[in-house]
């Protein structure tokens, strides 16, 4: 599977209310349910009135085509980050998806993908 690491740092955020000019950035997404309102953003772009924030998040994408009818990319690659013990937050868009790690565990991450057939080629 080809991947493509976004080389930001991204934060996690819990807000009140969203400037609707944050969403005119790259790589900002926004979910919103009945309980909260949360952004990812690189982290230089962290609203001031944030409720609650936790950084030192790292990204990459599935470089490939992974349309509505492909399936098991996400499990495929969840089950390698998850025998490295470590967390996965997940975003998918209309054309792709997003995998954000915490950025201290990016670095073993990205290896063990790499030993499972995954490739990185921007490298």
């Amino acid at each position: 599977m080809v991947l493509q690491e976004i080389k930001q740092d991204f934060s996690v955020c819990k807000v009140t209310k969203l400037d609707s000019d944050l969403l005119t950035n790259d790589y900002t997404f926004a979910a919103k349910t009945d309980r909260e309102l949360s952004i990812i953003c690189p982290t230089e772009l962290v609203p001031e009135d944030t409720v609650t924030v936790e950084h030192r998040w790292s990204c990459f994408r599935i470089a490939e085509d992974a349309s509505f009818d492909k399936y098991g990319m996400i499990a495929f690659l969840s089950k390698i980050i998850a025998d490295e013990k470590t967390s996965v937050l997940v975003v998918a868009t209309f054309d792709t998806d997003y995998l954000f790690v915490k950025t201290d565990k990016f670095p073993l991450v990205k290896e063990s993908l790499i030993r499972n057939g995954c490739r990185f080629p921007d490298e």
